[in-house]
Formats: C-alpha cells, sequence, structure tokens
C-alpha cells in the first residue's frame, strides 16, 4: 500500500481523490460572487443543504484485488429513472489498496426527497473495465441531516463475463488507444481522426462528429441511450457536454515523458523558430510561411560569458551564435514563464525567445503561498504549493494536504487529476468550502504567467484565477 510523507496522515482507499472529484459547482449550486471573509460566496440555501455519507465496503472471500482496479460508488433514487444522472458519484483508482474501502459522497439536499429510499451502488472493475465486485444497497436518506454513516456494506463477486464466441483470445484487453482526460468523476479516451472523433465514456466508444468551432476542435454525437454528447478540446484541456447533465471541464490525465535533462530547448515567435541542444547535436528549426529552414550540426564548444553562456558555429557560408542568458522570460504568446532569455543570430537573422525548462521556474525557491482565489484574498488562510523540477505538486489547501503530477510548457499548465490524491481531515465549514474551491479550480489551471513583482498567476476555465507569490 502507498505511503504519504506527511507525518502520521496517510493515504488509505478512504481518501478522496480531491483534485479528480467532481466541479464543486456540481455539490455546491449558486453564483461565486466575492464574500469579504475571503470564502467564495454560495447561494445561502445551497450552502445549508449538503448531504454526505460514508461507508466501508467489504468482501468476505480472501482474495486481493488485482493492479489496476478501481472503485465506483454512486446514489441514485431507487426506482428512478435509469438514464437520469446519479445524485452523487466517486471514482476512486485503488493503487494497490484491498479492502476495506471506504467511501465519501456529497450530494446537494435540495435534490434528496423525504422518506423517499435511495440506492447505493458501488462496483470494483479491474484494469479492463470488468466488474469484481458489487453492492446495491438501499437506504433512506434524510434531507435534513448532513451526515450519514452506512457503516459496513458487504459486495459480492461479480458473474464472470460470458466466453467469446467467435474468434479465440488473443491476450489481455487493452485499454483504448488516443488521449485520456479525468472529466471530473469520469474518465475518457479521446482518439482524433481527421473528420471525427472516438470518444470512450463509460466503457462504451462513441464516434462524434467534427462540428464547428472557433478555437480548439469540438466533436458532438449520440450515445446508445439516446442521450447528445458534445466534446471540445484544446490542448491539454477539455469540455465534456452530455444531456441532462452540467457542463463538465476536463484535463489531460497522463503526460507524456518529460524532455531528458541533457536536453536543452529554446523557442521564440514572429518567426517561429525552435533550439534543441542534445550532448552531441545542435538542432534548429526555423519556420516559414511555405517551408521550414533546419539545421543540424555538431555542438560547438561552450563559451561561458558574465551572465551566461554562448555556443559559436559556422551554418552553411554564414555562422551561427546562440546566446543564453539567465532571467525572467515570458513567452510572447502565452506568457509562460522560463528561466533564460535566448537570442539565435543565424544567416543575418536575429531570433529572440525563452529557453530552459518551464518547471524550473515553478520549482525554484520553495514553497508559493496562496494570496488570492477567484478574485477573493485568502493571504492568512495558510493555503500553499510546491512545484517540483520533476513534475509534482504540493500543498496545503487550508484542511487537507494534497500531491499531484503537472505538466508546465510554452501552451501553459496543466495539472492531472487522475494523478491526484488528499487527506480527508474534517475542518471548519468555512474552511471546506475555501479548501473545495481551490481544488476545483486547480483542475481548471490552463495557463500560467508570472507578474513585474513577482506573484504566480494561475488561470483558466470560467475566469478561475489563483495568485500566489513567495
Amino acid at each position: 500500500m502507498r505511503k504519504a510523507g506527511w507525518g502520521t496522515a496517510s493515504l488509505t482507499a478512504g481518501l478522496v481523490l480531491a483534485l479528480a472529484a467532481g466541479p464543486v459547482r456540481a455539490q455546491v449550486s449558486g453564483s461565486a460572487a466575492p464574500a469579504g471573509n475571503g470564502v467564495p460566496a454560495v447561494n445561502g440555501s445551497a450552502a445549508r443543504a449538503l448531504v454526505t455519507l460514508i461507508g466501508e465496503l467489504n468482501y468476505r472471500e480472501r482474495m486481493a484485488l488485482p493492479p489496476g482496479a478501481v472503485l465506483l460508488v454512486t446514489l441514485a433514487e431507487q426506482g428512478g429513472d435509469p438514464a437520469a444522472p446519479a445524485l452523487a458519484r466517486q471514482a476512486i483508482d485503488l493503487a494497490g489498496q484491498q479492502v476495506p474501502l471506504r467511501f465519501r459522497l456529497t450530494a446537494a439536499a435540495a435534490k434528496l426527497k423525504a422518506g423517499v429510499r435511495y440506492a447505493l451502488r458501488a462496483i470494483i472493475q479491474d484494469a479492463q473495465g470488468q466488474p469484481l465486485w458489487s453492492i446495491q444497497s438501499a437506504h433512506v436518506v434524510d434531507p435534513g441531516r448532513t451526515l450519514h454513516n452506512l457503516g459496513m456494506l458487504w459486495l459480492t463477486r461479480a458473474a464472470a463475463p460470458e466466453p467469446a464466441a467467435t474468434a479465440p483470445s488473443t491476450g489481455p484487453a487493452l485499454r483504448p488507444p488516443g488521449t485520456v482526460f479525468q472529466c471530473g468523476e469520469r474518465q475518457v479516451v479521446a482518439l482524433a481522426g481527421e473528420d471525427g472523433l472516438e470518444l470512450t465514456l463509460d466503457g462504451a466508444t462513441r464516434r462524434l462528429e467534427r462540428g464547428f468551432s472557433a478555437s480548439g476542435a469540438r466533436y458532438d454525437g449520440t450515445l446508445a441511450d439516446g442521450r447528445t454528447v458534445e466534446f471540445w478540446s484544446k490542448g491539454r484541456n477539455a469540455r465534456l457536454s452530455l444531456q441532462g447533465e452540467a457542463e463538465t471541464s476536463c484535463a489531460q490525465s497522463e503526460f507524456a515523458e518529460d524532455v531528458p535533462a541533457n536536453i536543452y530547448e529554446a523557442r521564440g515567435r514572429s518567426p517561429n523558430w525552435s533550439l534543441r541542444i542534445g550532448p552531441e547535436r545542435l538542432d534548429l528549426v526555423r519556420s516559414g510561411t511555405v517551408t521550414s529552414q533546419v539545421a543540424q550540426i555538431a555542438v560547438p564548444e561552450r563559451q561561458l560569458l558574465a551572465d551566461g553562456h554562448r555556443y559559436v558555429a559556422r551554418l552553411g557560408e554564414g555562422e551561427l551564435r546562440v546566446t543564453i542568458n539567465p532571467g525572467l522570460c515570458l513567452d510572447e504568446r502565452t506568457g509562460a514563464p522560463f528561466p533564460d532569455k535566448v537570442v539565435v543570430e543565424a544567416d543575418d537573422e536575429v531570433l529572440t525567445g525563452c529557453g530552459g525548462s518551464a518547471s524550473a521556474v515553478l520549482a525554484h525557491g520553495g514553497d508559493w503561498k496562496v494570496t488570492a482565489l477567484n478574485g477573493q484574498p485568502v493571504a492568512d488562510a495558510g493555503l500553499s504549493m510546491r512545484f517540483s523540477g520533476q513534475g509534482e505538486v504540493s500543498g496545503h489547501a487550508g484542511c487537507n494536504r494534497f500531491t499531484a503530477r503537472y505538466r508546465a510548457d510554452a501552451n501553459g499548465l496543466t495539472i492531472a487529476g487522475r494523478s491526484a490524491a488528499s487527506t480527508m481531515m474534517a475542518c471548519p465549514r468555512e474552511v471546506m468550502l475555501r479548501e473545495q474551491a481551490l481544488m476545483s479550480a486547480l483542475r481548471s489551471i490552463q495557463r500560467h504567467t508570472v507578474e513585474e513583482d513577482g506573484t504566480l498567476v494561475l488561470s483558466g476555465l470560467d475566469d478561475t484565477e489563483i495568485r500566489l507569490r513567495r
């Protein structure tokens, strides 16, 4: 079992994957108008109308869960419309954890009816999506009670799937190819083609047709149950719209391998160019309106300067000079910060841009203190983040600690929801509301920049903004 490094706190199966959880708006309705105490304001009635269900899941057989197992827990009205969205959902990548498994569901009390029985369904699936263990039990949930402890619930073994009647097995099932996105509590896989997209959602793959979009790529289609679906992607972020459900923000949940440490990269705009310096070779690509110029030469000797270093080499009939000076550099198009300013002189052309690892800017200097969240000051709330140069962000959300993977480059900043984990301690209501708002904001981040006074600004969907200082 994985152990956390936060003193006595440990990550167990009962810990909510906070960044991978559904948006706060799905649980706390109302506008996000500013509040004087630094807590995002919510509708008064909604702020008093949250119901939480907790419990444990177990089975009596002495059998370990396989690697890649996932726990899905939902709450819905018993006997209600099966196509209607669940009142509450939780999905946990167990990451090797074994029973007993804790769960925690939060639903809006306004959606619950006094005296009505609600069906709680839990399914443990293997890495290929096949059910292993399940339970469906009925409970009366009092909307007037804020906490319901359902105790220990016992799972039963799921029936083995019927063997295929046609072609013999060719080995273990593989996850569908494509890009994995975390959309609230759902994980979807998107595989784009020339004129459409194959979207794997809730274990089923549907073909979506490409539609008109002023930016990004938008696809729409119909699910097997007749509901319409729309998927709009922009780089590592996307939006998922399902008929009958609130629109969900998505973020790429798995990242490709980082650039090796012995590779230096730089790039610039107007005109676009990119530079890559490895142990043995230097590659320079200059993109024109029709064609691109590519130069590949042996890495020349590095010349040390008073404030950086330089490479000088022959390039055709002329000379190539690459000068790298340490100093904050903002990408011309996105504002993403880099640690170096780079000047490339080639063929009487001077190219300027930024170089080095974008993660280095975030990681340098230790903790960042959150000073404002969505326009509200929170300087004394104890919110903080620390970015590592190896792509991990961790911090304190006011009550609980969290950790997740992130990717920073010239296109912006994305935090991978699937990788996120959090401790689960209870704190005063206003602290928990602010914590949920921070976690929801982190899931929506798309861009980052550094202002002249050193303030780090993270921004994203729905006017999300987190401001931080050293």
